[in-house]
């Protein structure tokens, strides 16, 4: 099968086309920007889909789309409406331009219960342009990324204190590793007008979480809790640019976070214990 790839060079897209090439499909790895990986078997192609005259013909001859196109971080230039929205609403008539048959797009848990958040919002968005386009498509909401919890965590246990966000009942995610999710978005990526919410087989609290940090660090638990109008003082004290990043971070702190499906192979404990044996940083 002829797969268009976009957002193919990101964390989570580059675990899409390794899976997409070891499965046999012929790849169009798209993206804003390219770089080298450690494998080949697909066609690069650096592009900007949120101008919506450089994606026309990018889908001829393809088959399905799979996309993982998001704004991960703050930007001064562009929003989610332009990239998470914008971009995927391109690609979208692009694809529906060409006639191709499938359209997979990864969006994030309850992305339809926070539209007063930009990085929500936008998703969500798209997810219904997806679904009322006519087009066969496969919506993935994840939970998050190992690595995403990592980042949050393992700086703050180097410091030696975790603070959490004071909660009425605990928050709990069950995280996915990304290879075990690009599997599974590629084992789905043509089913019939399916939403799956997709999380890792370990369910844990935020506290526990940074408990198993701690441990693997070596170091003696010190977790504290604030109160979560913290997050809105720290949003007023910077930029307008950055403030849904921060939103963001609040909710995903607040929300629990736990999937219906769990997919995968790999251990999230195991993944902690393995960053400090390996000296890995995030």
């Amino acid at each position: 099968m002829k797969v268009l790839l976009a957002g193919a060079f990101g964390h989570l897209g580059s675990d899409v086309l390794k899976s997409l090439v070891n499965a046999g499909h012929e790849v169009i790895a798209a993206d804003i920007v390219t770089r080298d990986l450690d494998f080949d078997g697909f066609t690069p192609l650096k592009i900007d889909m949120t101008d919506k005259e450089k994606v026309n013909g990018i889908c001829e001859g393809v088959d399905a789309v799979v996309s993982t196109v998001g704004l991960t971080k703050a930007s001064e230039t562009v929003t989610p409406y332009d990239v998470d929205y914008g971009a995927n609403k391109n690609l979208l008539d692009e694809a529906l331009r060409a006639g191709v048959k499938n359209f997979a797009y990864v969006s994030v848990i309850k992305a339809d219960k926070g539209r007063h958040i930009p990085m929500l919002d936008a998703k969500a968005m798209f997810e219904e342009e997806l679904k009322k386009s006519g087009i066969q498509h496969t919506i993935y909401r994840p939970t998050g990324y190992f690595y995403d919890v990592a980042h949050i965590f393992q700086p703050k246990v180097e410091k030696g204190k975790v603070s959490l966000l004071k909660t009425k009942e605990p928050i709990r995610c069950n995280v996915i590793d990304t290879p075990d999710f690009a599997d599974y978005i590629v084992e789905h990526m043509c089913d019939d007008n399916k939403s799956y919410d997709v999380g890792g087989t370990e369910t844990y609290t935020f506290e526990e979480i940074a408990k198993m940090f701690f441990d693997a660090a070596g170091k003696e638990p010190k977790i504290s809790y604030v109160p979560s109008f913290m997050f809105d003082l720290i949003e007023l004290m910077n930029p307008k640019w950055k403030r849904g990043v921060i939103k963001f971070g609040k909710w995903t702190m607040t929300e629990d976070m736990v999937a219906d499906v769990k997919a995968g192979k790999h251990s999230f404990s195991a993944f902690i214990k393995e960053i400090y044996e390996k000296g890995l940083k995030f």
